[in-house]
């Protein structure tokens, strides 16, 4: 078996557990915790993946995109990478008065509160999944991985269970996931990754050069991801955005299977051809076609189940799912597009074109999530979610992808757009003809 295969193998191994453990903590907390406390969870969940991305601030990407750093580089990335994420932990500990206040909801205070210390784990975990990655070892960070997630969704489950505590116990379940990666990291790696008191300022500025573009695009990319949270906390309140939250869960388990496979193996291998043109547009559009199908069979099994795998991971009470579900299924087929694009860009260094193309997607969904307001229904904030996407998939290729990626806009649109009207289509006839699988119980 070829190496890039056997990698592929595990990493999607790991991913389906990592995917399988999330989602029978969504089906515990669903049947335990009331919906306005899912809706809290929601936000919580928000807030994290802004502040994630100001602790690492493209770093991580940055030491995989230089081929060759000398150690005492690495120790200068890792103390700033350091000081960064205990300086976003602060800031997020004292963001949970102006985002409790803000949504009107006063549990959010401690639960932000408590997530903050997850930060003391984040700086350093970035830094040494970015050294297991441009080495290659991606099997055993997978296992690394597995192990850690199973030892947190053990601690939840018998947090709530056993010891009745109820939204905080996700919290720490994801503390002890974040230790337990670091330590297992540190303790298998590389010794030479390992930092040393040496600092080296005259890397700092092609280091900040590189991350804050990065640092840019992924904060709008998160914001536009987050968007609907936003919107329907503050429109519809915490029992809306729990009920809403359970199905995106449905959708956002798949990408999050996707997307680490295709960052782990597709940007270093991005980053060896990125002098070759030829080479790395036929790489990406094979990417492409790819991720596109594995996309469509994986949300089209999801509809046609949608009734059985929501009553037996939500229960009945929670059926009121799959009325909205279907509306967002397309950018669950579309969204993994944007990662294969995101790690082109990174792994040839050109992360201020990702900055201005992530302006430019940021402006389409605020431009479609802005129409909400005037039809503020769950299923409409679902559908502004797939024609988000839908618009983000045509404009990327003349505002991102000819820049970098030397291929023709009709060999890239062939790669997903028939296959999308279809996608559509076949939705539309299993709704109008509710050919949906119902439970039989």
């Amino acid at each position: 078996m070829s190496g890039i295969k056997k990698q592929a193998i595990w990493l999607l191994g790991s991913n389906t557990i990592s995917a399988i453990l999330q989602i029978l903590q969504i089906s515990l907390l669903a049947h335990h915790l009331k919906l306005s406390e899912l809706g809290v969870l929601a936000i919580v969940n928000m807030v994290l993946m802004v502040a994630m991305i100001l602790q690492d601030m493209g770093m991580s990407s940055y030491i995989v995109h230089m081929q060759e750093m000398t150690r005492r580089d690495q120790s200068t990335i890792y103390w700033i990478n350091l000081l960064l994420s205990f300086l976003t932990g602060c800031l997020v500990f004292v963001a949970s008065w102006p985002i409790a206040s803000f949504y009107n909801m006063p549990d959010l205070t401690f639960l932000v509160m408590l997530a903050s210390f997850n930060f003391l784990f984040l700086g350093s975990l970035s830094q040494y999944q970015s050294h297991y990655i441009k080495a290659k070892k991606v099997i055993l960070l997978a296992k690394i991985e597995i192990i850690s997630k199973i030892i947190s969704f053990l601690f939840v489950l018998f947090s709530i269970l056993k010891m009745d505590l109820r939204t905080e116990a996700v919290i720490y379940g994801l503390i002890i996931n974040s230790f337990a990666r670091l330590f297992l990291m540190s303790l298998l790696g590389d010794k030479s990754w390992r930092p040393t008191f040496e600092f080296n300022s005259a890397i700092c500025k092609p280091v900040f050069k590189y991350g804050i573009f990065q640092l840019g695009s992924q904060i709008l990319n998160q914001f536009r991801t987050q968007l609907d949270v936003i919107v329907i906390g503050k429109m519809l309140g915490a029992d809306s955005l729990g009920l809403y939250s359970l199905a995106k869960d449905l959708i956002m388990q798949p990408l999050k299977l996707i997307s680490p496979v295709i960052n782990r193996l597709a940007l270093p291998r991005f980053a060896e051809v990125q002098n070759q043109s030829d080479k790395l547009g036929g790489a990406y559009l094979r990417g492409t076609s790819v991720i596109l199908l594995f996309s469509m069979i994986t949300f089209f099994s999801i509809y046609l189940l949608g009734p059985v795998i929501i009553k037996i991971l939500y229960g009945s009470s929670r059926m009121g799912v799959f009325n909205i579900l279907p509306y967002m299924l397309l950018f669950g087929v579309l969204r993994p597009m944007g990662g294969l694009t995101g790690a082109v860009a990174q792994a040839n260094g050109k992360t201020n074109i990702e900055f201005r193309w992530n302006v430019i997607a940021t402006s389409i969904v605020l431009g479609v999530t802005t129409t909400v307001f005037f039809i503020p229904q769950l299923w409409y904030v679902s559908l502004s979610l797939s024609l988000s996407q839908l618009l983000i998939s045509f404009f990327v290729f003349p505002c991102f992808i000819k820049p970098i990626v030397d291929v023709s806009f009709k060999s890239y649109l062939y790669k997903w757009f028939p296959q999308a009207l279809c996608f559509i289509c076949l939705i539309y006839i299993v709704k109008f003809f509710d050919l949906v699988l119902y439970p039989f119980w």
